[in-house]
């Protein structure tokens, strides 16, 4: 659910042509794209991480 919240709030905004994002350097980078980008990365990195486990199940059982 996060990860699909959060690239949908990117898409959406990236759609709009970042319009509704503060264009200074310092927010958009820092704030918009970095601190809700740790929000994109923990949940992709734990979904890699249980699909790494998952195969290495299925190859004990094969």
């Amino acid at each position: 659910g996060q990860l699909y919240g959060d690239v949908l709030y990117f898409a959406t905004e990236a759609r709009a042509g970042w319009s509704h994002s503060d264009p200074r350097p310092l927010y958009f980078w820092g704030y918009f794209v970095g601190l809700n980008g740790i929000w994109v990365l923990v949940p992709a990195a734990l979904l890699a991480d249980a699909c790494r486990h998952l195969a290495a199940a299925q190859r004990a059982l094969d």
